[in-house]
């Protein structure tokens, strides 16, 4: 049934306002816990900035002060408009001279908010020649031209791991941003340290997290000891710190590393790791001396948000785990592939949590492991068992459920043979690249009633928006998906292997074979809002329909504070979108709030409720768009009334009908607290409402 969108435009008045901050880069991307240290924040319209949050406990931020890094011509004009209305203010009196006067006050609060050395005189236009200067290589880039300097307290108990950081003004919350509470020492980059046999390169401790940054051809080098028989890992965190940029190509600041020795011979090199843009090297030191690392862009791109952490030293890295996921509240036994890892199993009991993934590390030493995400399912469970190469070893299995297995080695394929009816459909997913595997996949079905085998190499779930919804960052979409009615009643036989041949120890899969297996998943976005009291943030919710399933997804709110209320919403029959509100009580305190939103729905006659994830879309490349998901839903009270309140009158049935055809006048009341300069108010006319059918809209929302 087709769907109508409507729009009610009040008769009353909109509000034009500012935009809300948006976070280009945080450096250094985080620090060792019990330390405090100044952080520059680059983005865009964070003047104002009156509070900074990082997720969970322990971090305190405070600003210190706000600049902005102009384009130098723009400052010179700033500085020569001044000049000359001074000039021009001799002799002149009344209106003429105040006007004069207001022009050189407002030059003066721009060229003051330039983002200058400490001790520079920013009304010297000789001093600020001499030190603001962009590199001749470096483009300006206004998306980072505001700089937030703030100091970062890190409790010494603080939880280690991976934070989001955001910036809150008067006109709204910024975007998350990647912020790690260390256990390392941490180092920041000295410059200049290009030449890898600078006698005067910077030495850092092993083990130790180095925080760097590359400009347009930059290259930086540190040099550390090792002794013989070190297994040293180089883990360099870029990409995982600023998923995507929307105005660079490929999207990411692409990592290369390379180690040298004494001499200055190149000894190790890698410019990624499996199918992750970010490398990660190992080294088994192979005699005791003085090494060198450099790190650069692999294109020798550069500019101050590409970050980097680089965690280097003899620590534990796991590159696999076997099996990737098991059901739910069973117990597992999960094998261990790695470097300097302190055991080789890990075992126990997975709550019954409704989480789909948890993420597994490992500890040695005081630090803690990469980590690597690990599924959990509902569906019975079993193991892969060689031989299974052809179609006499196939491995008998009975749908639902899903196989742990692996691709062994390169050219090695795995078979499987289950009955099916005439007119049954079958569901056939693979995860693995989405739970890290290098594997990527093709599944092959062939059987009784088919002409020729069905295929699938990757699957990519896409709108007219988004080119991959869904998949966070991973970009080379290598998970397959079938889903096939059976031609005939008869034994069929799946066949699963690497569409490049390849194989390994690593290259581990979860096959779902099952019955047509309708479910769904949520996403929602944006991620965090700030909200006033008595105000209103809005949120839209999109539900990811597998295998069919088309029924009704009824959303609720878990978390919400006294006060707080989320409007009635749900995702209609059919459909993939709607809008949800959360309203503020008229007095709120200073608090984050993060709320969790579920999504409930019928499957096959069983009630089912699946959680919201909050993303936030991000650019790629200038064209690319992606649903980037955060760790927490987050709503930043502040003690400001919203600008603009209104409230619909309704009658006391709490429905207002609007007949098909026809105009329908609601009556709104609304009130104006506080509108700035740059917010003013716009009048708007009542809208002509074309309907197909009779609606209604009530207390909660919108329905035909």
């Amino acid at each position: 049934m087709k769907r109508w969108l409507i729009i009610l435009a009040l008769g009353t008045a909109s509000l034009v306002c500012a935009e809300p901050p948006h976070i280009g880069y945080a450096y250094p991307a985080g620090g060792t816990r019990g330390t405090s240290f100044e952080m520059e924040i680059g983005g865009q319209y964070m003047e104002g900035t009156t509070n900074v949050f990082v997720s969970g406990e322990g971090v305190t931020v405070e600003v210190v002060k706000f600049g902005i890094r102009y384009e130098p011509r723009q400052l010179r004009n700033f500085i020569r408009g001044r000049k000359n209305n001074l000039a021009a203010l001799e002799g002149k009196t009344g209106k003429e001279r105040e006007k004069l006067q207001q022009r050189i006050e407002q030059a003066e609060k721009r060229i003051r908010l330039a983002d200058l050395p400490a001790g520079v005189d920013p009304l010297d236009m000789k001093e600020v020649q001499k030190v603001y200067r962009f590199n001749s290589k470096e483009q300006f880039n206004p998306q980072i031209q505001d700089r937030l300097r703030v100091r970062v307290a890190i409790d010494a108990n603080a939880p280690p791991g991976e934070r989001e950081l955001r910036v809150y003004t008067p006109k709204g919350l910024s975007n998350p941003i990647y912020f790690q509470v260390g256990l390392l020492e941490e180092t920041l980059e000295l410059e200049p340290n290009d030449d890898h046999m600078g006698t005067n390169l910077q030495t850092v401790p092993v083990p130790s997290v180095i925080n760097g940054q590359v400009r347009p051809g930059d290259i930086d080098h540190f040099r550390f000891k090792a002794n013989a028989g070190d297994s040293i890992v180089v883990d360099v965190a870029a990409r995982r710190i600023i998923p995507y940029l929307a105005d660079a190509v490929p999207g990411w600041f692409q990592a290369v590393v390379a180690l040298y020795d004494e001499d200055g011979n190149e000894v190790a090199y890698q410019d990624d790791y499996k199918f992750s843009p970010d490398p990660v090297l190992f080294f088994d030191v192979p005699e005791t001396g003085i090494y060198t690392l450099s790190i650069r862009d692999s294109i020798y791109r550069g500019r101050e948000d590409f970050l980097y952490r680089i965690a280097i030293g003899e620590l534990p890295f796991i590159t696999g785990i076997f099996p990737l996921g098991a059901q739910q509240g069973r117990e597992v036994d999960i094998a261990l592939s790695g470097r300097n890892l302190p055991k080789s199993r890990l075992t126990g009991t997975l709550p019954n949590d409704g989480r789909e993934v948890r993420q597994v590390s490992i500890r040695k030493d005081g630090y803690r492991s990469n980590e690597i995400p690990f599924a959990i399912g509902e569906m019975r469970e079993v193991f892969e068992a060689e031989p299974n190469n052809d179609v006499e070893q196939a491995q008998a299995v009975e749908k639902p459920l899903i196989v742990n297995g692996r691709i062994q080695q390169a050219a090695d394929r795995d078979l499987f043979r289950f009955a099916g009816r005439k007119g049954d459909t079958v569901s056939i997913e693979v995860v693995a690249r989405r739970l890290n595997s290098p594997l990527d996949s093709v599944i092959t079905l062939t059987g009784p009633g088919l002409e020729k085998p069905v295929r699938n190499d990757d699957h990519v779930d896409k709108d007219k928006t988004h080119l991959y919804l869904g998949a966070g960052l991973v970009t080379h979409h290598s998970d397959s998906y079938l889903l096939h009615e059976l031609p005939e009643t008869g034994t069929y036989f799946l066949q699963i292997d690497d569409a490049q041949g390849k194989g390994g120890h690593d290259y581990a899969y979860r096959l779902r074979i099952s019955p047509s297996n309708p479910d769904f998943k949520l996403r929602m976005e944006p991620s965090g809002l700030h909200i006033g009291p008595g105000g209103t943030a809005a949120f839209t919710i999109r539900a990811l329909r597998q295998d069919g399933y088309e029924g009704r997804i009824k959303l609720a709110a878990e978390n919400l504070p006294d006060g707080f209320t989320m409007s009635e919403a749900a995702i209609p029959k059919g459909e993939e979108l709607t809008r949800f509100t959360i309203t503020a009580p008229k007095e709120i305190e200073g608090k984050l709030v993060s709320p969790k939103i579920t999504g409930s729905g019928v499957i096959a006659g069983t009630p089912v409720s699946r959680p919201a994830v909050p993303v936030d879309d991000q650019m790629q490349a200038f064209l690319y768009r992606h649903l980037v998901p955060a760790r927490e839903l987050v709503l930043a009270p502040v003690s400001q009334k919203p600008p603009l309140a209104f409230e619909v009158k309704m009658p006391k049935s709490g429905i207002i009908e609007l007949p098909l055809g026809q105009e329908t006048r609601i009556p709104v009341t609304g009130e104006a607290f506080a509108v700035g300069r740059g917010c003013p108010l716009k009048p708007v006319s009542y809208t002509h409402l074309t309907l197909p059918t009779t609606c209604r809209v009530c207390r909660s929302g919108w329905w035909p």
